[in-house]
């Protein structure tokens, strides 16, 4: 009957201690520019599931996630940016811009009519 006890409690222990080993962490961070700007809105994603948030207005974030995860960072206009959890709290993020834009035409049409084109009284 000990022995029994005793590998019930060996194997829960056991079971408790790996549990705490893949606990989530806090993981903290600002994701900015290639200038050093924060990007508000930026997105942070815990690849492979549906964790995820959105940066403040100055670019700070905090989402829970293991050691050994990938986050996904994204924003409009930039290239997406994976980094893998580490022991570190702290993960801040460059991004780089995706395709920049070296000018904007804007055309816009209008028909004026001539006179010939009004009905005459």
């Amino acid at each position: 009957m000990k022995t029994k006890l005793f590998n019930f409690l060996s194997s829960f222990l056991l079971v408790f201690a790996f549990g705490f080993s893949v606990q989530a962490q806090s993981i903290n961070g600002t994701v900015t520019d290639d200038n050093g700007v924060p990007l508000p809105g930026a997105t942070v994603l815990v690849e492979g599931t549906q964790n995820g948030v959105s940066t403040d207005f100055d670019g700070n974030y905090s989402i829970n996630a293991s050691s050994g995860d990938t986050l996904v960072f994204s924003f409009v206009g930039y290239s997406n940016q994976s980094v893998v959890v580490g022991s570190s709290a702290t993960v801040n993020v460059s991004l780089q811009p995706d395709n920049a834009l070296s000018e904007v035409v804007v055309t816009a049409l209008e028909t004026i009519p001539s006179h010939s084109d009004i009905p005459q009284p």
